[in-house]
């Protein structure tokens, strides 16, 4: 077997990816590819986010109030060795669409598309091999660019600067996979700050697919907190070709108390990825 062809084994044996709504602290390519000098890669994935009821802190204000986002996501690597890596997250609103109250308590239904802000990242990583198992620390300090300026009263990006950090650990056995990480958000203007944690635990049933619960809470400063989880399934069909499916259902959805805002849904993401 080639130098080449071992490393792109060893690079596939382990994945981890989360969110929006996101949990920031995700990296292309499935957060674990490529892990070898020179090695870059790129993912497309296309998410779907329905919301089932209008609602303001805890309480429903507009049951049957819905919101649909379908977002198309390109994300990028570049690892300058297996520890330092480069990468960017660009979402394009495909289609949103959303139902609010008017000032009379009318029925208004809101439309979005278009591109997204763009997220960039440097994740730091520390690598450790035992005798039974392996994994690593990362810590990634992130930055979100704006691109454009909030123009209506609907807009799924937030249009603001933002400056993020998050820190993660994963181990894997042979049989099994373990990942958490905490990362924080400060943004200009009233956007409010985040920090959110992740929790997953995967099963690596066959050599080329691996099975997760996984699980993402997140508070911000303008009293909203969420707790979502769900299965996801992750498929390599060869060393350069990667696919992964989850869902995440909201388990808590406590919207901001100053403002009505859409809660209790579901998302639906899915994606393949390429790494050289």
């Amino acid at each position: 077997m080639s130098h080449h062809h071992l490393r792109n084994t060893t690079a596939v044996a382990v994945l981890l990816l989360t969110t929006q709504v996101t949990v920031q602290a995700d990296q292309p390519i499935m957060n674990m590819m490529p892990r070898w000098d020179g090695g870059y890669g790129f993912q497309v994935r296309t998410e779907h986010i329905h919301r089932d009821d209008l609602k303001q802190g805890s309480d429903v204000v507009a049951s049957g109030f819905t919101e649909d986002i379908t977002k198309l996501h390109l994300e990028g690597v570049y690892t300058w060795d297996r520890s330092i890596r480069l990468t960017f997250k660009l979402p394009y609103v495909i289609d949103a669409r959303r139902e609010v109250l008017d000032a009379q308590n009318n029925k208004v239904v809101q439309h979005d598309s278009g591109l997204g802000d763009l997220t960039i990242a440097l994740p730091l990583k520390k690598y450790f091999n035992l005798a039974a198992r392996s994994g690593n620390w990362t810590v990634a300090p992130q930055v979100r660019i704006p691109l454009g300026n909030k123009s209506g009263d609907y807009e799924v990006a937030d249009r603001v600067w933002g400056a993020g950090l998050s820190a993660g650990y994963e181990t894997e056995t042979y049989n099994w996979f373990f990942a958490t990480g905490v990362s924080a958000w400060t943004f200009e203007k009233d956007e409010p700050a985040e920090l959110s944690y992740s929790l997953d635990l995967g099963w690596n049933a066959l050599d080329h697919m691996q099975i997760l619960i996984e699980t993402d809470v997140k508070w911000d400063d303008d009293d909203a907190f969420w707790v979502s989880s769900g299965p996801a399934i992750y498929w390599r069909w060869s060393d350069h070709v990667h696919s992964r499916i989850e869902w995440k259902h909201d388990f808590v959805s406590k919207v901001s108390s100053h403002e009505p805002d859409h809660g209790n849904g579901d998302r639906v993401s899915v994606g393949v990825g390429f790494v050289f």
